[in-house]
């Protein structure tokens, strides 16, 4: 890579983190603006992405505006001049360096470059070289950056509508006993993107996995077939979170989808499960049963609470340990 395109990298960077802090603090105001019953931290991460997308908005126009300062030509006229070489050591350079996404214009170049096997096969290289732990890594290495490469060319995949290594990124998920969030959610972002292919591995995870407790990835695989099925509803969705529900050693997770989902149908099964468990039921489970319940449309006042404050617990902020459910974007 040039000086002169390093150059203008980092004056790309140093723009987009501009905009983001500009962003963030004309939404600042709304933090004041909270709705009653709206857990803080919630909010302001709320706030925070309805910021940040806003800001990747207005970084989006700015790459693709012509600027004196590169020639007279906007960012992605540079990308698309390059070589696939040059847009992939800067693909790289940017995963790697830059505090900010990979520009989304060198994405849409790679994307739309005329020798697309030679793209797949650059991605499939990354994919299958990079670490995924942070055993893999050399000692000088950070994980969090290196793990980068990864976003970026899963990037490029979904920008292409190539759904072609799904089944390898699962496999390779799968073999965590346990997943980190922005790991998590990288991968998701890829297999949500290609519902009609991955619902069924999706789905075979979950049966395949059922005597594990269903701990682990496949938690977040639920997640990701929840997230797909509140815009694809189907039966299959329903009937694999349902059988989630079943076997999952930690039901929380199963009952947030549930919720998530939205089929009313769900509202019965999960009164039963309370009424056949009272002398058993965890607290935190009970909790969230009753919401999940509510926001079904079940009716709740036939249920005995065998804690005696379900009510009052409700009226407090609450503060759910482990994975939470992907945000609406």
């Amino acid at each position: 890579m040039t000086e002169e395109l390093i150059s203008i990298l980092k004056r790309y960077d140093e723009i987009v983190a501009i905009v983001l802090d500009q962003k963030i603090d004309e939404y600042q105001d709304l933090l004041a603006q909270k709705p009653e019953g709206t857990d803080d931290a919630t909010y302001e991460e709320y706030i925070q992405r309805v910021a940040k997308d806003e800001a990747d908005k207005l970084t989006e126009q700015f790459e693709e505006e012509e600027d004196e300062k590169l020639g007279g030509k906007s960012l992605h006229q540079i990308f698309d001049e390059m070589t696939l070489q040059q847009k992939e050591e800067t693909l790289e350079y940017c995963a790697l360096e830059l505090d900010r996404d990979v520009p989304a214009s060198l994405i849409k170049s790679m994307a739309s470059d005329e020798d697309r096997d030679a793209v797949r096969n650059y991605c499939a290289d990354i994919l299958g070289d990079s670490a995924w732990t942070e055993d893999e890594l050399a000692e000088d290495k950070i994980f969090e950056i290196e793990f980068q490469k990864v976003k970026a060319v899963l990037r490029v995949l979904i920008a292409m509508g190539e759904p072609c290594y799904t089944q390898a990124v699962l496999d390779r998920f799968m073999s965590y006993n346990r997943t980190r969030d922005f790991v998590a959610d990288t991968i998701a972002d890829y297999i949500e993107a290609f519902p009609e292919v991955t619902v069924p591995m999706l789905i075979r995870i979950i049966e395949d996995n059922e005597d594990t407790g269903l701990e682990g990835p496949c938690e977040d695989c639920v997640i990701m077939l929840t997230a797909i099925g509140k815009e694809y509803k189907s039966e299959e969705i329903y009937d694999a979170l349902r059988h989630a529900f079943r076997y999952m050693t930690n039901k929380i997770y199963a009952v947030l989808c549930l919720a998530d989902y939205g089929d009313s149908r769900a509202a019965p099964m999960l009164k039963n499960y309370i009424n056949r468990n009272q002398g058993t039921i965890d607290r935190e489970l009970f909790y969230e049963m009753m919401s999940a319940i509510q926001n079904l449309g079940g009716d709740i006042s036939d249920i005995h609470d065998p804690f005696g404050d379900f009510t009052k617990k409700m009226q407090q902020p609450q503060d759910i340990k482990g994975k939470k459910l992907r945000p609406n974007t």
